[in-house]
């Protein structure tokens, strides 16, 4: 982070008005700083103090009710993540910012794919429509719900014991040299498992380590 900061601008003055940028070398390029947070509102947020008669309990509502998730960006030049007018461009969103309402009968549930979703169709074409020829470097707190894999990642956690179902299908890997492939191929004889993964049993038994398991 160290070096990113060295490229980067630096504000003074008593609102951090004043923006001071870096002397770069050939072939180096201004990096912002791009922070990402999230939080929910329920609807039945409120004050946790309040006035009522003498030994008489409060009326609160049990549940939290309906919620908002919001999920944004935020960086030093120009605040929040969006276009101003000057920069409206109908080609990409206006901001970056996605608000959704959670639950089952509503937009869902937050996840990975959703930021991700965000970051590649609003945050980074509003950041090179504002910032042209410099770098983002994207900042986001160390969240379990940030995590993510590739689809075809090899995780034998996903793995069923039988072939087909429901299983992800996994890339080809190199085992002792040589290439596992985790489907059936094209020509398998039976049709049905054409392109689908082998599952498990299938796997050790090629690599003739069912046998070894079992023991």
């Amino acid at each position: 982070m160290a070096n990113y900061q060295k490229l980067m601008p630096k504000f003074i003055g008593e609102e951090c008005e004043t923006q001071i940028n870096p002397e770069l070398m050939d072939g180096e390029r201004l990096h912002i700083l791009v922070t990402h947070d999230e939080t929910t509102f329920q609807s039945n947020d409120g004050q946790k103090s309040g006035w009522r008669p003498k030994n008489e309990q409060p009326l609160r509502k049990k549940g939290q009710d309906q919620s908002i998730h919001v999920s944004d960006f935020l960086t030093d030049t120009i605040g929040r993540l969006k276009l101003n007018e000057d920069d409206i461009d109908d080609t990409i969103p206006h901001e970056a910012r996605v608000i959704i309402n959670p639950g089952k009968n509503f937009d869902g549930w937050w996840n990975i794919d959703q930021l991700i979703d965000q970051i590649k169709t609003r945050a980074i074409p509003i950041f090179e429509k504002i910032h042209p020829g410099m770098i983002a470097v994207f900042a986001f707190d160390n969240s379990s719900s940030h995590a993510k894999l590739a689809d075809d990642t090899l995780n034998a956690a996903n793995m069923n014991l039988n072939p087909g179902g429901k299983q992800p299908i996994m890339r080809d890997t190199i085992f002792n040299g040589q290439i596992q492939s985790m489907v059936f191929p094209n020509d398998y004889p039976d049709k049905n498992l054409r392109g689908k993964p082998k599952g498990m049993k299938l796997i050790l038994q090629e690599r003739g380590l069912w046998g070894t398991v079992q023991d």
